[in-house]
């Protein structure tokens, strides 16, 4: 904005100092066109027009703003829910104890992951998918993900989806395996959060 305001700016000053010292060469048609500097009318009238725009951008421009802190604050309420209703869903399990805890553990990384990944594509929307500063958010223990896998997310073009088709791949293998035991209305519950907050 600097680059189209300050030259303009700089024209406007000199014309307005040529014009205060008459030292503006004698032209045809010259006096016509100075005296719309004098007419108060034209000036109101783009001033109010300027202010107008001004204000009226502003306003969106807020509005925009606000909206998108909204959604992402929702987004990490859906999963942090989501994750949170998973991992309570295993308080009954009749599976060891050892699997239980994989599962969950597990579960909440890809969970850290998936909102990391979602913020680093808001950020860097208009960068290449190579480019995405992906891992410089905070993840809970990335080093116990194997390295193939990481390597499949960080030369994935949609980093978001893979994390997030993952994340319901587990929990439904965990069904059949028995560490989810809760009804399925109520688990049904956890994958609505989760597209929820996709959205």
């Amino acid at each position: 904005a600097a680059k189209i305001a300050l030259p303009s700016a700089l024209i406007t000053a000199a014309l307005s100092c040529l014009l205060h010292w008459d030292a503006l060469p004698d032209v045809p048609h010259l006096a016509v066109v100075l005296s719309v500097f004098g007419d108060s009318a034209a000036w109101t009238g783009f001033s109010s027009l300027v202010g107008f725009l001004v204000v009226f951008r502003t306003s969106q421009a807020y509005s925009r703003f606000w909206d998108g802190c909204t959604s992402a604050q929702l987004m990490r309420a859906e999963w942090f829910d989501a994750c949170s209703s998973a991992v309570a869903f295993c308080k009954h399990s009749k599976v060891s104890q050892e699997a239980v805890l994989l599962f969950q553990h597990t579960l909440v990384r890809l969970y850290s992951m998936l909102h990391a990944l979602a913020l680093a594509e808001i950020r860097d929307r208009d960068c290449s998918p190579e480019d995405r500063l992906c891992f410089e958010y905070p993840l809970i223990d990335i080093d116990s993900m194997d390295p193939e896998s990481l390597l499949t997310i960080r030369t994935s073009d949609c980093k978001v989806e893979l994390v997030f088709q993952w994340i319901q791949q587990l929990m439904v293998e965990e069904i059949n395996t028995g560490v989810l035991s809760i009804p399925a209305p109520l688990l049904s519950r956890s994958f609505q959060e989760l597209a929820t907050g996709m959205v």
